[in-house]
Parts: C-alpha cells; structure tokens; sequence
C-alpha cells in the first residue's frame, strides 16, 4: 500500500506536496497544503475525495508528515499524531504481480492532472523536504534526483520573504489603471529588500523593447553606501543614497507614480520629481505594459541603464497588493518564492 513519511518546512500558504498516481493513470492521491493547512484528494475506482484538517504549518518551523494507506482509510500525521482518516473503499492502487508500481511528482503536478483534480490548486510550492521514506525505501530514486541539483538543496536557515539568486526574474500582468478615470493610472510600490551584491533592477515596467520605468539599486562607487535610482527609458529621474545595502539589515523602499509627478522613498528620505519625462512613462501606460521583479527581459542596447538580474530578498506590494511569486505568469526556477536565506550573525 502507499505510505510516505519525511520531515517539511516552508512559509508557502498553497501548493502540491506531492502527487502519486498508477501507471495506467486511473488512480492516484495528492497531497497538498490550502490556507497553509494539509490537503489530501485522491481517487481510485470508487470515486474521488478531497478532505483538509490539522494547524496551519506553513510556519517555517520542521513538521513530519505521514501518509499511509490503511485497510479501510488513509491516515495523515503530524509529528506522529493523527489528524485525517479518511474512508478509503478498496485500495488506492491496484498491484500489479505482486508489486505495487506509482510514479511520484514532488512539489507540483504532471501538466495532464491540473483538470483532472477534484478542487483547483494553485501547484507551486516552495518549502524544503528532508528524511524522506517513500514506500518504506527510504530516500532511494529521490536523492539521486536532489543531489545534482543545487537549486533543489535546502536552505540551512529562512525567513519570510523571497529570495532572487541573480539569475533571472519574474513576470506579472497587472493592472495600474484607475477604474474612475481611463485617463489616469496609479503606480505605487512599496518593498523590503535585503540586497547581496551592489547592481540589479527590482521593479520595472517593460513594453515592447522600452523599459518605461525601472527601479535599480546601483553601486555609488563609495565603500560605505548605496544608490537606488529611479530611470524612464535611460534617463535617471529619481535618486538616493542610503548606507550600504549588503547587510543584514532591511531597507524599506518606496515608489509613487502618478502622470503628474513621481516620489522616491528609501527608509526616511525622499526624492520628488515632476520631470518632463513621465510623459514618456504616461504614453506607455496608455498600452501594454507587463511587470517585472527582479530584472528585465533581453531589450536593446541602452534601453535602460541598469540591466542586471537583483540578487538578495525582497517583498514587494503593488497598489497595496501583497504579490505572491507562485502567481506570476513567468518565474526563473532558481527563484525561491517564499523563503529568505538568514545571515547567520
């Protein structure tokens, strides 16, 4: 019968755990977190079912987790004790010469499933499984797996937060209009960032081959600080220096951008301007524009003056909305949704 046991971390509300199905597709069970507590659906010939129970654990501490196939039901745990048993008629997977075979997605679905599922999940997860016992066999064909991928190897400490390696970024489709007036639009970010190396954009706006607006930290060419600066297309409209940002320390980053007039904030300091160039930005949001965290995709030479992917943690609200990296339409794997790396002091 199935069973599965390791220990797990993350600070991830939603996503695949892991889903295991028959080789002929007609059964299988998914194990996921919703709203941060334990999800299980699974079907089999019987029917299907989906049933959710236990505490919230997407709390960033270590939790085991146990899934096991009884006679009659499915049993869940954590840390060894029981918070799910769910009826099972019949058993989940049929055996086939005396063997039970399944193949194991962790930490998303195989792309045929998403349909196929009994209540609609959003797949991505991001959390860190160790001690793993699938089938009673240990960590064997899983580790094989992990170890050649260093973007698959756990954090020894983590926060809140995101964590951009430097190697790409991510995309998002969001609207800046403002609903009373098709004239007008509101741009307006706030960010927590804890940098790693000098140079990188964290937010822009890209449309077509232009960047209408980017925000970059820059490096000052001072050993003691910092610059963020603020650029339409490669024209420098806003800036600020702060102490140096490679620290542990987090710095609070704000933008406001009307057609009007564009505020820059960096902890307590303020930068305004109401330079003759947001006409170009103002145009641009008139079209298409789509948001990038961390970087700029592939655009011509000089379209902006900082090109660099971020490197380091950040939180990013836009128009007051928390953006959640496992809803962006693009997302660099290496990228770690919601996990920090902590400075160890």
């Amino acid at each position: 019968r199935f069973t599965a046991e390791f220990d797990f971390r993350t600070y991830d509300a939603e996503g695949v755990i892991l889903y295991a199905e028959s080789l002929d597709n007609t059964a299988w069970i998914l194990l996921a977190l919703r709203d941060g507590k334990i999800e299980i659906q699974f079907k089999n010939e019987f029917g299907t079912k989906v049933t959710s129970g236990g505490k919230a654990i997407n709390d960033g501490l270590w939790h085991i987790i146990s899934v096991e196939e009884l006679e009659h039901s499915i049993s869940v745990k954590i840390a060894k004790e029981a918070v799910m048993s769910i009826n099972s008629p019949g058993t989940l997977f049929k055996q086939s010469q005396g063997f039970l075979e399944t193949k194991v997605y962790i930490a998303g679905l195989p792309r045929k499933v998403g349909n196929a599922l009994v209540k609609q999940i959003n797949p991505r997860l991001d959390g860190c499984i160790r001690a793993w016992n699938l089938m009673n066999q240990g960590h064997s064909g899983v580790k094989e797996v992990i170890q050649e991928k260093q973007s698959k190897h756990c954090l020894v400490a983590v926060g809140r937060g995101s964590f951009y390696p430097g190697t790409g970024m991510a995309a998002f489709q969001i609207n800046y209009d403002n609903l009373d007036n098709a004239e007008d639009w509101l741009i307006n970010v706030t960010m927590t960032i804890r940098p790693s190396t000098d140079t990188g954009v964290m937010f822009a706006l890209v449309s077509n081959e232009t960047v209408p607006l980017a925000l970059s930290v820059v490096d000052s060419n001072s050993s003691d600080s910092q610059k963020i600066t603020v650029t339409i297309g490669n024209i420098t409209v806003a800036h600020l220096e702060s102490k140096k940002l490679c620290t542990p320390r987090k710095v609070q980053v704000g933008l406001l951008v009307t057609k009007q007039e564009l505020e820059l904030s960096v902890d307590s300091h303020t930068d305004r301007s109401n330079s003759e160039h947001l006409s170009i930005l103002h145009q641009a949001m008139m079209a298409n524009v789509v948001t990038y965290l961390g970087g700029v995709p592939d655009v011509p030479l000089g379209s902006t003056p900082v090109t660099a992917f971020y490197n380091g943690c950040m939180e990013v609200k836009v128009n007051n909305r928390q953006l959640d990296l496992d809803e962006a339409i693009s997302k660099h794997n290496d990228i770690r949704s919601h996990s920090c790396p902590l400075i160890m002091q």
